[in-house]
């Protein structure tokens, strides 16, 4: 594998400079066209097809660059990264007409009764997307397509953990877009450091651990820089005593697919298991049965993700050696490279085991006794609080509700694992520690846009409100405080009242109108 080349310092702050440019050389051009927002719309729709071709065009190359960086499994590579992408760039190409499109709105306000105020998507200039490892391809494209949707031009600063990926993305992004409207940097930590130090990014979408999100946004508030930090955190996954026997295997299988999808390098996935003692021993045992099913025997030909590099893997088995649980592992033939880590259950974890310390971010899945479910609970907002995600597995509305309300979380998921992420009419983020902002379909939109307020008033409407100006006098106050001040519909017992609103309107139109009768008579 060749060494990814990394950008040269002195040669970054001309990459942000042609963006920057680029977006104000855009809209001075489609400030002079016939309908700007035609064009414009046509104009990112171009792109973005650009980018869908150079993608797919490419697809079987990112197979194997994600093989050849991190041993990713094809079938993963596939259904988790690349369909996921195309689904995701067509759906904002569908839906960037009807995001775009500016929106009418009214107002009940005698201010603003007879204007026109219009709501508008505006582009916000130049952003930074700094992508991760995990899912080198779709966690740096996708936004990345967001943000062209938006009207941005974009600095966009991939992985260097995974070289192949990352020149493969630069190639793509040289042929789908102009110089300037997407600059790509390769580098690291001194690469990223030069980027965020230059103050010049109006907006900044990280993926990544909570470490280095904090050093961002601290960075980033010095310029007032706003952020979308996708985190991740230590997902919990509830098994309660009112999930029936028969569907424990399905409750298994779903939360292996996350705890062991990509080897546990998910920022969604179920980090650890919280499951009741009166169905402890029985789960799992059934829990061990199933890892077998899905990992009969891991050899160097299986097709099983490995960790990123040997640091990862190194940590990973520090925890392991390090757990005072039994540990569970699927079967090996002993000859895997050192960053193949067999998936594993760590069975009567305690909340103070190595596994139980912070996000695993690995093959690897405690499972922790609970006799009381509050104080199950109130172990994870003392240790753990405010995850990506939280999984509940119970039968039980009322219970899944007590968890849920509990615990806040960036998304929470009853039933299932990890596939909320695919749905492109809904938002996707965390909240505090496992991240802010959030995105996928129109929210990506949005995430990328500033909602702009345009009001047109007319000219005659100083008839009605020409209260505002001075000589200010009693009168003036009492018909401003008639005519405007909201009155509310109850009274101190919360009973429904009269809408004095409505009244107040109507008095004043008739003042109004009188006033204008009397003069024009």
């Amino acid at each position: 594998m060749t060494k990814l080349e990394y950008t040269p310092l002195e040669d970054i702050p001309a990459k942000i400079d042609s963006a920057v440019e680029f977006y104000k050389a855009r809209q001075l051009r489609l400030s002079k066209a016939k309908n700007p927002l035609k064009q414009d719309i046509a104009e990112r729709k171009r792109c973005l097809q650009r980018l869908y071709w150079a993608i797919k065009d490419r697809e079987e190359q990112l197979v194997e660059a994600m093989e050849q960086d991190f041993h990713r499994a094809r079938s993963e590579s596939m259904t988790v990264e690349l369909i996921p992408l195309y689904n995701n760039i067509l759906y904002i190409i569908d839906n960037l007409e009807k995001n775009i499109k500016p929106k009418k709105i009214k107002s009940s306000g005698i201010a603003y009764r007879f204007g026109s105020i219009v709501i508008e998507k505006i582009a916000l200039g130049t952003v930074l997307v700094i992508s991760p490892f995990n899912f080198p391809i779709l966690l740096a494209l996708d936004p990345l397509a967001g943000a062209i949707a938006g009207g941005n031009s974009v600095v966009f600063k991939p992985s260097e953990l995974t070289g192949n990926c990352a020149r493969l993305m630069e190639e793509i992004c040289r042929e789908a877009f102009e110089p300037g409207h997407v600059e790509t940097v390769q580098g690291g930590v001194e690469e990223t450091t030069v980027l965020l130090d230059s103050g010049k990014f109006d907006k900044i979408f990280y993926t990544g651990s909570p470490a280095v999100g904090a050093i961002i946004a601290e960075k980033a508030g010095k310029s007032l820089t706003p952020c979308v930090l996708e985190l991740g955190g230590k997902s919990p996954a509830f098994v309660t005593e009112n999930l029936p026997k028969s569907k424990w295997d399905t409750a298994i299988r779903r939360i292996f697919f996350s705890s062991f999808g990509n080897s546990g390098q998910i920022c969604v996935a179920a980090d650890y298991i919280l499951c009741h003692e009166s169905i402890y021993e029985e789960f799992t045992a059934l829990c061990k049965k199933i890892l077998h099913e899905f990992f009969p025997k891991i050899t160097p030909e299986t097709e099983y993700t490995y960790m990123v590099h040997k640091r990862a893997s190194d940590r990973i088995k520090k925890i392991l050696d390090s757990s005072k649980g039994e540990k569970f592992a699927a079967q090996s033939d002993g000859n895997l490279p050192e960053t193949c880590i067999p998936p594993t259950l760590i069975i009567n974890a305690t909340w103070d085991d190595s596994s139980m310390e912070s996000e695993n971010f690995g093959p690897i899945l405690p499972i922790v006794k609970y006799s009381d479910l509050d104080r199950a609970i109130d172990q994870v907002l003392q240790r753990h609080d405010m995850p990506l995600v939280q999984y509940v597995f119970s039968d039980s509305k009322s219970e899944a509700a007590h968890i849920t309300t509990r615990i806040r979380s960036g998304d929470c998921i009853i039933g299932d694992t990890m596939i909320h992420v695919g749905i492109e009419e809904a938002p996707f983020g965390g909240i505090r520690s496992s991240g802010y902002g959030n995105y996928h379909g129109t929210y990506t939109f949005k995430t990328f846009t500033h909602e702009r307020t345009v009001f047109k008033q007319s000219y005659w409407v100083d008839i009605l409100i020409n209260i505002r100006y001075p000589p200010f006098d009693k009168f003036k106050t009492r018909v401003a405080q008639i005519s405007t001040e909201s009155k509310p519909n109850f009274d101190r017992n919360g009973n429904k009242t009269f809408n004095y609103k409505l009244f107040g309107f109507v008095l004043v139109s008739g003042i109004v109108l009188a006033f204008l009768l009397r003069k024009w008579t």
